[in-house]
């Protein structure tokens, strides 16, 4: 695996290093290091005689921030002595050495004279276990949560905080959704500086590099030697900051492969010692104190000898075994014929080597690996036979154990979704052969994350046991049942008769898994969505039947839930259509065929133009005009509603000033801003430069969130949309009324304004329903002090009653369509001249 292990450190140490006599002071120091890039300063005397070293880890110590205005000399606080290894050492002792004392960097020195530094990141850049790395994710590696202060905090309280809780970075919050990171690193090149003091968002790096937890080591590694970045935050399948991980991390992480390198160093030995077997007898020294059990025999057989690793392992004293053969340490489980195969192979190769089941002298059973060589004397007589064995039970119950989980799920034991893809292309080929039909059922739970999110993992992870239970008890003998995600189960039926009985089956269980049930102590509501496909009506491979199953299962989600679906095969022409579309936005938005259309605000009252609101429409090569309905649902899905975001901003932040420049009054522009722009898109710093770009003032643009993303948000949202209040952004909420607001929570809410749903304008002339609706919104909004703007507004009637209730602005057909821009800019034209 790790072919480095067995190498000198001087092939992987770095020969450039950094020096500093004793006297030199500390911020000289930091200043060197800074400008080199450099993790570590040696101390040496006048003979470049290694006196000390000084570390990024000790630029935190506390010794530093409590001199004062003293200046402190490298002598004050270097880590004396260095630890330092010889030339020759390998580059795996090297790594025992480091976990063992706790340290990063190390001196490579011979006759008392440097020759390189030795550090971790050396050992992570060259340890070659690429394969290894690409078979683990991040979300795999134990890794505490991370340390995350706010920007105001202190410098100086960052460092303690690093300090005492052993950390080498610590994550700066800048806004709801940005972060930076400040790192030992950062300390030193701000001690260089003399910026040892401030808010940390001043001096933090600004942009922590973030990767999600499905990323595996090797990628984690990669990206981190190719930014020259020790750290990368890792993110959850929320996009939450939930980890740190850095270089020594990933070298945590490698130790089980060490520990398999070491295994084979041992295997090694084992046949080294093997060859020169009259040599070990004579180095009683080995014999005594290796931790291999040996036995030494005549050449019939007959025990004369074994060490004090024999006794510690098989429990038997020398003077119970000496004079006897090795039966006595029989099992009983070997194969019939296993002793004349070993006996044959002595003779004829004058070795065996292998595994075998001993039993201890309390009749407990271990496993054993065993190596038994003949010492040959003159004529090439077996004058001994010697025997070195260690105990491998507990490492044979670990491989076991890693290669169930390799196929199995850890937390309900069932088949994961290699091992169940693989088992479902086998029962495939059996099915074909015999013409038999199989159902495939995809469950999913309803609801499940936000149980999870609310309850806890554990009480997920109990619900989930459940439902692993119950499909095991309740699916007919010879189902083979999987897991294949957080809340996605599987389950092939085998030799299906009929759609009626794989539809039993279904109801069975959706009967089963619905209802209220107790988790961690709280009473919930459980149930599930089912989608089922059938062999070979659905499909012909593993791969085919998975993918017409979930698209089932997600049309019984799009049913209302607690429901099952039978594949329909215009399921998955829908979602390739959806794929293509996705695609086709992803060039528009590169290829500028989105336009901004706007459709005019006006004073109800007076029906003055008082704003606009910008609209976006995608100008398709072949399709023409495709509805906003159609696109941006897609967007907001594939998360290319961030970047259409920012364009929209831009484009009508750059019409506004060339209709300002030619002295057109626009009036207000609102743009519609989506959930995902507020909780990834940094849409408070987006705003602020774009605003800036166009030299506009903040009081002409407004953002118009909807009433359920304002609701969904919480606090996160009430803190982004302050700091656009601060900014001067007029700020409102859209299609009020169509979500569940709370009443107490939007008094709350640092908003000017409400837009009313246009499904209570359209129908208010003839429905008293709706009449009702509007009327109690106006009353909310003049409550709360908010503007109000109706939307929709398409026939004299609803105007005037919206007057006459006291709602000031609207927009609809009734004043005017939505419009390119050049039309827009026209009727401004048109209006000035009205004016002048």
């Amino acid at each position: 695996m790790m072919s480095i292990l067995f190498q000198p450190v001087t092939h992987i140490m770095s020969t450039e290093i950094l020096r500093g006599s004793p006297d030199m002071l500390v911020r000289e120091a930091a200043q060197r290091m800074s400008e080199r890039r450099c993790s570590s300063i040696l101390v040496v005397d006048e003979s470049d005689r290694a006196l000390g070293i000084w570390t990024e880890t000790d630029a935190v110590r506390p010794e530093i921030f409590e001199a004062g205005a003293a200046p402190l000399r490298l002598a004050d606080v270097m880590t004396s002595p260095v630890a330092t290894l010889p030339p020759e050492t390998t580059v795996q002792d090297a790594v025992v050495m480091f976990h063992d004392k706790r340290i990063r960097h190390a001196l490579v020195a011979a006759d008392h004279l440097p020759l390189g530094i030795l550090s971790m990141t050396d050992i992570i850049r060259h340890q070659g276990s690429d394969s290894f790395l690409g078979l683990r994710r991040l979300d795999t590696v134990s890794m505490p949560s991370p340390c995350i202060l706010d920007g105001t905090v202190d410098i100086n309280d960052a460092v303690v905080q690093m300090r005492t809780q052993g950390r080498d970075a610590v994550v700066v919050r800048l806004s709801a959704a940005t972060y930076g990171i400040l790192t030992q690193r950062d300390v030193v090149r701000l001690m260089a500086q003399g910026q040892l003091a401030g808010p940390l968002s001043t001096v933090c790096s600004r942009s922590l590099k973030a990767v999600c937890g499905r990323t595996t080591l090797a990628d984690a590694r990669n990206l981190l030697l190719a930014h020259q970045i020790r750290h990368l935050g890792v993110l959850d399948g929320d996009g939450e900051l939930v980890g740190l991980v850095g270089f020594s991390d990933i070298l945590h992480s490698i130790e089980q492969a060490f520990l398999l390198e070491l295994h084979q160093m041992l295997f090694e030995r084992d046949r080294a010692l093997s060859e020169s077997q009259h040599s070990l007898m004579l180095a009683e020294t080995v014999f005594e104190s290796t931790m291999e059990g040996i036995l030494i025999t005549n050449g019939d057989g007959v025990i004369e000898s074994v060490n004090p690793a024999f006794t510690r392992i098989t429990g038997y004293h020398p003077d119970e075994v000496v004079g006897k053969v090795p039966g006595v340490l029989s099992s009983g489980k070997q194969a019939p014929e296993f002793r004349s195969h070993f006996w044959r192979c002595l003779r004829h190769d004058g070795r065996w080597q292998g595994e075998i089941i001993n039993r201890h002298k309390d009749g407990s059973l271990y496993t054993a690996h065993l190596s038994v060589t003949a010492v040959v004397g003159e004529g090439d007589i077996h004058r001994h036979y010697v025997g070195v064995f260690s105990d491998i039970t507990q490492s044979k119950q670990t491989e076991a154990r890693l290669k169930f989980l390799a196929s199995h799920d850890a937390l309900t034991g069932l088949a994961n979704r290699m091992l169940f893809t693989e088992c479902l292309q086998e029962s495939l080929e059996c099915a074909a052969a015999g013409d038999l039909r199989l159902a495939l059922m995809y469950i999913d739970l309803d609801r499940f994350k936000l149980l999870n999110d609310t309850l806890g993992l554990k009480a997920g992870d109990e619900l989930l046991t459940r439902v692993a239970d119950t499909l095991q008890d309740l699916m007919p003998e010879g189902s083979l049942i999987g897991r294949l995600a957080s809340d996605e189960f599987v389950v092939l039926i085998p030799e299906v008769e009929s759609v009626q009985q794989v539809a039993c089956h279904a109801q069975a269980l959706l009967s089963a898994l619905s209802g209220d049930t107790v988790v961690a102590g709280h009473e919930v509501f459980v149930s599930a969505s089912i989608g089922i496909s059938l062999y070979p009506d659905d499909g012909r491979s593993a791969q085919h039947l998975l993918g017409n199953a979930d698209a089932a299962m997600i049309r019984a989600k799009e049913c209302g839930k607690n429901t099952f679906q039978f594949y329909a095969g215009d399921m998955n022409a829908h979602a390739l259509e959806r794929l293509s579309l996705e695609s086709a936005l992803r060039r528009g938005l590169a290829q500028n065929e989105l336009e901004l259309w706007y459709q005019p605000k006006v004073d109800l009252a007076s029906g003055e133009l008082c704003g606009a609101e910008a609209l976006i429409r995608w100008r398709h090569p072949q399709r023409g005009l495709v509805p906003p309905d159609e696109f941006i649902p897609i967007a907001e899905d594939s998360s290319l509603i961030i970047a259409i975001g920012e364009w929209v901003l831009h484009t009508a932040c750059r019409q506004l000033r060339r209709w300002r420049d030619a002295d057109l009054r626009a009036g207000r522009i609102a743009v519609n801003v989506s959930g995902r722009q507020f909780k990834y898109g940094g849409i408070v710093e987006t705003v602020r430069q774009t605003l800036q770009t166009h030299g506009l003032p903040s009081e002409c643009l407004e953002l118009e969130v909807t009433e359920s993303v304002a609701m969904d948000e919480g606090e996160a949202m009430t803190g982004v949309l302050r700091q656009l209040q601060q900014l001067g952004v007029y700020l409102s909420i859209d299609d009020f009324g169509t979500g569940y607001s709370s009443l107490s929570y939007l008094k709350r809410l640092p908003v000017h304004g409400l837009k009313i749903d246009r499904s209570f304008i359209m129908d208010l002339h003839k429905d008293s329903d709706d009449v009702a609706i509007t009327r109690a919104i106006i009353s909310i909004a003049h409550s709360l002090g908010l503007d109000l703007v109706a939307e929709g507004v398409e026939r004299p009637e609803q105007r005037d009653f919206l007057v006459a209730h006291g709602c000031q602005s609207g927009q609809g057909y009734f004043y005017s369509r939505p419009m390119p821009a050049e039309a827009f800019e026209q009727l401004l034209r048109h209006r000035r001249l009205a004016l002048s």
